[in-house]
Formats: structure tokens, sequence, C-alpha cells
């Protein structure tokens, strides 16, 4: 859930039948087959409710705590990681794979209905500008706020509110997203020039107080 000390402040809904939004209903089961063990995990044990995707195609597998195998991959990380989850205990990680004659997306995927009055979809991360559909149509993502470590993503979902759909993070090749605390969200998305110049008034008052306080 959005915690009010980010920034930001929105009216979270119910996941509608969407679940494990957060990534926290991970159970780590590694393939003690693979030749990667004990880095392969299970994916219906790792991402319940997700489907996993690497160059469009279904994978029954991901990578724990670990990134980039040759050909692309899609990637849950814990606490542990050398770049720790987001928020909770587990975060998404999507890696691209972009080589001369051989391009492979990754992503992940949930067939949901969205709640009846949803107006905005949220969630923190770091992701392209495209990266983000719902039935097959691209959402338009607006910076809503940044941290050191991620941003704060909305989307505008009014159209589809009520609706059943896939809602599908998918990176381009090479693309290195990072996806966490997805929530839909009773509040309208601010059109992107209020939220710039919502962040050039906040730089205005602090530059205000800094050289009042040098005066």
């Amino acid at each position: 859930m959005v915690q009010k000390s980010e920034p930001g402040h929105w009216h979270c809904l119910s996941q509608g039948t969407f679940q494990n939004l957060d990534f926290e209903d991970a159970t780590i089961v590694p393939d003690t087959s693979s030749f990667y063990y004990p880095y392969v995990v299970y994916a219906s044990d790792a991402i319940p409710g997700w489907t996993a995707y690497v160059g469009g195609s279904q994978v029954s597998e991901i990578l724990y705590n670990d990134e980039f195998l040759s050909g692309g991959a899609v990637s849950i990380i814990g606490t542990s990681y050398s770049r720790p989850s987001i928020q909770g205990n587990y975060s998404i990680i999507l890696g691209g794979f972009n080589y001369p004659g051989f391009l492979r997306t990754a992503g992940i995927g949930q067939t949901g209905q969205v709640p009846g009055n949803a107006l905005s979809l949220i969630f923190w991360g770091n992701i392209g500008a495209n990266d983000v559909s719902f039935d097959g149509q691209t959402l338009s993502l607006t910076v809503l706020g940044s941290t050191a470590n991620y941003n704060i993503y909305g989307a505008d979902i009014s159209r589809f509110e009520g609706q059943t759909g896939q809602l599908l993070f998918t990176t381009v090749p090479g693309g290195h997203d990072m996806i966490d605390n997805i929530q839909f969200s009773s509040s309208e998305i601010p059109e992107p020039s209020i939220v710039g110049l919502s962040a050039l008034s906040g730089l205005l008052l602090a530059w205000r107080r800094w050289k009042a306080h040098t005066i």
C-alpha cells in the first residue's frame, strides 16, 4: 500500500480481482535440477497470480536474487540482494536482452477486473515510458514523485473501470525495469504540466528558504 510518508496522497482501493500486487505472497522454491540452482525458482510459487514472459513466451521459472541470464529474464529480488527490494520483502526486475539479431523482451502479466471506481493505477519503480498496458492498450505514465531509489508512477485507468483484461508490464530489449507496490486508486492523475509546476514550486520554496537562511 502507498504510505502517507511518501510523496503524494492517493485514496487506495481494493485490488479488484487482481492479487499479489505488491509481490509479498512469494514462496521461494528453487529448481534443484537447474544448472543455475539456487538462483532459479518456480514462477508459480514466486509470483502467484502473475505469468512471466521472456521474448513474448510464457516461462515457468524466474530468477531469485540474480539478474540477466543470457536471453533476458524476470527476477524477483529480496531484502538480502545487493540492490534490495523497493517496498516490503520482494520486488520484480524485468531484464530485456539486446544483441544484434537476438532481441528479447521480459514481462509479467495478470488478468483481472479493475475496481468499479478506479480512476488511476499507481506503482513504484523505475520503468520505461511505454512499458505498461491494460487489455492490449498502452497506459500513459506520469511521474508523481521521486525518491533516491525509485519513482512513483501513475496512469489514468478510468476508461477501464469495472472491465476485465490483462495488466502487463513489459520491458523492451535492453531495458531494465523495476516494479513494486502496484495498486488502484480513486484519485485522478494530475496533468503532467501540473506535476511539473508542483515540482518547480517546491524548488522555488526551497531556494527561498535557503536564501533567507544565508542572508
